[in-house]
């Protein structure tokens, strides 16, 4: 079907794309798509944020918890390639449950989304800020927490003055960053890996290692207490949704480039997570990180020299920007696309002139990264306050995709039952169902129950509060503004 922009509540998110206030159409193909959510993916920074947690909490079987990772991601990247095709939107989840299901539950299917999105957006400038930090101690400057501080804000600086001219510049700025970034530390990877068969330091005993469960420090309990970061790696691909309205063609090319994105990501983590454990014992990543390093740059000192070591840290801080532009890019279209609606303040619906960009829902996000990415990084030291708002992102990024594979169903059962398609609006999201429960059950309340306070039960208790706010919000928004609830059936088909 093809619709007219409109501007009645309800009619902003159109099942081709186009927009009532006009996110600037340009024509993206399914290859830019699928790069800005590899960006958001990241694959090698996704190295530098999960390795270290997944090889602390489960020993050398990381490239076993990331091939773990795609498979419990694929259906659901599944239902969102399915539901992209049927209805693309910037509002991607929530538009979707709200369509689906009803306006009460999309709201809180929004609000669940947008707090995933900020968190994933709040991991970043931290651990970028650790990459600024290796690379003044590598040229003299003494460290710190104050130096780390103007890390975190010239990475916000830098992404707000690239996102605000528009998604045409952060993309070809972020596009630049990945490549180098990937060759780079692809290129550390097979150092190490060549070296250390070379010698004998890593032998097939080892590759196999990596792939068996049974070689997890802590067994299976730990594999599903590590595979929480690496669901946190795969997080990313489902930001490709929310460039429907800027992407040319987008029933076509949005279910291409998220199915690309984590399939060609999640290859690259396999391969070179078994380089990165060949690097060094169990113990020494965690006694790194306990001194306030990186264990990449570690590695490459060790196996480049210093030069290669300041390579590394310049070049992961500039991916880490990339990624926090791409992020901010998502974040800000999910928040707009609540926000022209009316389900949250409207002046987060507006856009910048020029540029047309969402201008106030960036800002916002980005103010609210800063201020609460300094406050975990004085509260639980710089080199760990990530862990934190990576947890619970992945928490909520979880419930948000139950939420996408429910809506995979109900949606096409209401509204285009004839085009019904058993596998992929079926079997597909009630795996996708099936697998996304199983991983809450067994590592986001065993585990993370058993994790300690600090980065376990503290996280619980931030969700279910961050849930017992959005369910107010719903409220608040029926009460104050009954308009933008009514429920309202479209024809979609």
């Amino acid at each position: 079907m093809s619709a007219e922009p409109s501007t009645t509540e309800g009619r902003h998110d159109l099942p081709d794309g186009t927009a009532a206030q006009g996110l600037r159409k340009n024509s993206m193909s399914w290859v830019g798509a699928a790069l800005l959510g590899a960006i958001i993916m990241s694959p090698a920074s996704g190295l530098y944020f999960n390795f270290t947690p997944i090889e602390a909490t489960a020993g050398p079987v990381v490239p076993l918890i990331f091939l773990i990772a795609i498979v419990v991601t694929l259906p659901t990247a599944l239902s969102y390639a399915a539901l992209s095709r049927s209805l693309p939107s910037a509002g991607s989840a929530y538009t979707w449950v709200r369509c689906a299901i009803g306006p009460k539950t999309g709201v809180f299917a929004g609000w669940i989304l947008n707090g995933f999105y900020l968190l994933a957006q709040i991991v970043l400038p931290g651990i970028g800020a650790l990459f600024f930090n290796d690379i003044l101690s590598q040229v003299g400057v003494p460290t710190g927490y104050f130096t780390w501080a103007v890390g975190v804000l010239l990475m916000t600086v830098i992404v707000a003055a690239i996102n605000f001219r528009g998604i045409d510049l952060s993309l070809k700025g972020t596009v630049i960053f990945m490549i180098l970034e990937s060759v780079v530390v692809f290129a550390l990877m097979l150092t190490i890996f060549i070296v250390q068969t070379g010698n004998g330091s890593f032998t097939t005993t080892d590759v196999a290692n990596s792939f068996t469960p049974s070689a997890a420090t802590g067994g299976t309990v730990a594999i599903f207490a590590a595979l929480v970061f690496g669901i946190q790696a795969n997080v990313g691909f489902d930001a490709v949704s929310t460039l429907a309205e800027e992407t040319h063609t987008p029933r076509k090319f949005i279910p291409i480039a998220t199915v690309v994105a984590v399939v060609a990501v999640g290859a690259y983590w396999v391969i070179t997570a078994l380089g990165f454990v060949a690097a060094f014992p169990v113990q020494q990543v965690v006694d790194v990180v306990a001194n306030g390093g990186t264990p990449v740059s570690a590695m490459a000192d060790k196996f480049w020299g210093g030069i290669g070591q300041l390579v590394i840290s310049v070049i992961a801080f500039t991916s880490i920007t990339a990624i926090f532009l791409a992020q901010n890019v998502a974040s800000s279209r999910a928040l707009y696309a609540m926000g022209r609606q009316g389900t949250v303040p409207a002046w987060l619906g507006h856009l910048k002139p020029g540029a047309r960009v969402p201008g106030n829902a960036m800002t916002l996000g980005l103010v609210v990264t800063v201020v609460v990415t300094l406050a975990l990084g004085a509260a639980l030291g710089t080199a760990s306050q990530y862990n934190w708002s990576a947890t619970m992102a992945s928490s909520l990024a979880l419930l948000t995709y139950l939420g996408v594979n429910i809506a995979n169903i109900v949606y096409h059962l209401r509204f285009q039952r004839a085009r019904f398609h058993v596998l992929m609006h079926g079997i597909v999201p009630v795996i996708g169902i099936a697998v996304v429960c199983f991983v809450i059950y067994k590592s986001y309340l065993g585990s993370l129950w058993d994790a300690g306070w600090t980065f376990g039960r503290s996280v619980q208790i931030a969700v279910v509060v961050w849930l017992l706010l959005g369910a107010a919000w719903v409220l608040y928004v029926r009460r104050a503004t009954p308009e933008v609830m009514r429920d309202e059936e479209f024809d979609r088909a």
